[in-house]
C-alpha cells in the first residue's frame, strides 16, 4: 500500500450540464479516501469549469503537463467513438434539432478546438500522461470500434473497471486481457449520500414545499429525447397522471433536456424542477413517492435510498443494476400502464442496504489501482 501522496488526473465529461456525470470527481475523491489512498487529483474535461466542490476542470488539452504519476477515465459512457454526438451534447443542441450539413460542420470546428486527436474524444491516439499508467474507472462502453487505431487506444489501459458485463465483453473483444478488467457497480452506488437517507429525504421535502408548495409524497417524472421520449410522449405521459402531484426533474441542460421538460409540464400543467443543484437532486429522489426515470444515475440514487423506481425499459439501468451484490428494486412500465403502476407504488418505501453495492465499488478501485500499480 502507497503511504505517501500520489498526483492523479482524472479526465471525465465533468463540466457538461448533466448531473451524473457532475458527481463523478466528488465520489471518487471519497472512494480514494476510503481505501486509504492519499492523491492529490486535478481535473480534465472538455469544456472548463469547476466541479461540485469548486475544484477547477481544465481542458484536456493541458493534461500532458499535469505531471501525473497515473491518469484516471470515468467514470461514465465514454468508451465511445461517435463524436459528432459529442460535440453536439457539449453544444446543448437538443436533439431533435441535430440535422443539416452547416451543424455538423460546427460540430467539426467544435472537436478540433476542445478534443484531442483520436478514435474517440476519451480514447486519445497517444498516451494521455507519457509515461503514466491509464486506468479506465466505472465505464460504460458503447458499441465498440474495431479499426486498428480504436483497439489500440482501448488496449492501452492498465486496467479497466466496468459497470456491466455486456461492456467487460466489449473490451475482451477488443483485444483486453480479462484478468485486467474488474466487473463492480457504477460508483455512483458509493455516493456518502445514500448513507443517510433520512437526513436526505428531509431536505428533500424542504426544496418540494419550497419550489411546489407541496407536501405529499410526490411523483418525479424525467424522462429524456435520445431515450426516445420526445415532448410529445412526455406531456401524454404527464397528462395521463392527472389528480396526482407530478413535476418533472431537468438533470441539466444536456441535448436540451431542461428546455423539453419544461414546455411539456406547462402544456400538461404540472409542476418542475428545473435548475436545482446537485445536492437538491439527490435529496428530491430520497423524498419522493415514486420516481419514473430515463437515467441510469437516478435510478441508482433513488432506488438506492428505497424510493420506488420506474423505468421504460432502458438497458442501460437494468445491466448496470446487474451488477450490484444487492441491486436495488427497480420496476419496468410501460406508456399504458405507467398511470396505474404509479399510483399503486408511490409512496410504497422499499427497505434497502447501500452497503455492499458501495463496498463493491471502493474494492473495484482498489483492484484496478492495484493493477495499474499505483496501489
Amino acid at each position: 500500500m502507497r503511504t505517501q501522496s500520489v498526483r492523479l488526473a482524472q479526465v471525465g465529461d465533468y463540466s457538461v450540464s448533466n448531473w451524473g456525470d457532475q458527481l463523478y470527481p466528488g465520489v471518487t475523491g471519497h472512494l480514494l479516501h476510503r481505501i486509504g489512498l492519499q492523491a492529490h487529483v486535478d481535473h480534465f474535461a472538455p469544456l472548463t469549469g469547476t466541479t461540485l466542490a469548486g475544484e477547477p476542470i481544465r481542458p484536456l488539452r493541458e493534461i500532458r503537463q499535469s505531471g501525473a504519476a497515473a491518469v484516471l477515465v470515468g467514470g461514465g459512457d465514454l468508451v465511445r467513438f461517435d463524436t459528432t454526438t459529442v460535440a453536439l451534447d457539449h453544444m446543448a443542441v437538443p436533439q431533435e434539432q441535430r440535422h443539416g450539413r452547416l451543424l455538423r460542420l460546427r460540430a467539426a470546428l467544435f472537436a478540433r478546438r476542445h478534443f484531442l486527436a483520436g478514435p474517440g474524444v476519451w480514447l486519445p491516439r497517444d498516451d494521455w500522461v507519457p509515461g503514466a499508467p491509464t486506468v479506465l474507472v466505472s465505464v460504460g462502453a458503447r458499441r465498440m470500434a474495431h479499426d486498428v487505431q480504436a483497439r489500440a487506444a482501448v488496449s492501452r489501459a492498465a486496467a479497466v473497471w466496468v459497470r456491466t458485463s455486456h461492456a467487460a465483453s466489449q473490451f475482451e473483444a477488443a483485444g483486453v486481457d480479462p484478468d485486467r478488467i474488474v466487473l463492480a457497480p457504477d460508483m455512483i452506488f458509493a455516493h456518502p449520500a445514500l448513507s443517510d437517507p433520512d437526513a436526505a429525504a428531509e431536505r428533500g421535502r424542504r426544496v418540494v414545499h419550497d419550489r411546489l408548495g407541496v407536501d405529499e409524497p410526490l411523483v418525479v417524472f424525467h424522462a429524456a429525447a435520445f431515450h426516445g421520449w420526445p415532448e410529445a410522449r412526455v406531456e401524454a405521459a404527464l397528462r395521463s397522471l392527472a389528480g396526482l402531484p407530478v413535476a418533472v426533474l431537468s438533470l441539466g441542460a444536456y441535448s436540451g433536456e431542461d428546455r423539453s421538460l419544461a414546455a411539456a409540464a406547462e402544456r400538461a400543467d404540472v409542476g418542475a424542477l428545473i435548475g436545482l443543484d446537485a445536492d437538491e437532486i439527490i435529496s428530491v429522489l430520497a423524498a419522493a413517492g415514486v420516481v419514473f426515470t430515463t437515467s441510469m444515475h437516478a435510478a441508482i440514487v433513488a432506488g438506492s435510498f428505497g424510493t420506488p423506481v420506474l423505468t421504460p425499459g432502458v438497458a442501460k439501468t437494468a445491466e448496470a443494476f446487474a451488477a450490484c451484490p444487492v441491486p436495488p428494486r427497480i420496476e419496468g412500465v410501460s406508456d399504458e400502464g405507467l398511470a396505474e403502476t404509479v399510483r399503486r407504488r408511490r409512496g410504497q418505501r422499499v427497505p434497502h442496504d447501500p452497503a455492499p453495492n458501495a463496498a463493491a465499488a471502493a474494492a473495484a478501485l482498489s483492484a484496478t489501482l492495484t493493477l495499474a500499480g499505483v496501489l
